[in-house]
C-alpha cells in the first residue's frame, strides 16, 4: 500500500512527527519512507523582483502602511 502523509522533521531528536494519524500501521511496525521537501506556497512570490529601487521601496512602504504588523501580545 502506498500513500502520502505529511510529517515535520525534528533534527535534534532525528525524528519525523506525523501531522495526522497513520491508520492501518501497527505500533513499531517498520515502514519505508520517501522524503520530498515541500516549500510553502507564497501567493505573492510570482511578483518578486518586478519592481526595483525606489519603486520597490515605495510599494513596500504602501503595503506596510496598509497592513501594519502588530506585536503579538503575550
Amino acid at each position: 500500500m502506498n500513500r502520502v502523509v505529511e510529517a515535520e522533521y525534528d533534527e535534534p531528536n532525528r525524528t519525523l512527527r506525523l501531522l495526522e494519524p497513520l491508520e492501518g500501521v501497527k505500533d513499531h511496525e517498520k515502514v519505508s519512507v520517501v522524503v520530498t521537501e515541500t516549500k510553502p506556497v507564497r501567493p505573492w512570490s510570482r511578483f518578486e523582483g518586478i519592481l526595483e529601487g525606489e519603486d520597490g521601496e515605495r510599494f513596500a512602504r504602501a503595503i506596510e502602511e496598509a497592513f501594519p504588523i502588530e506585536p503579538i501580545k503575550k
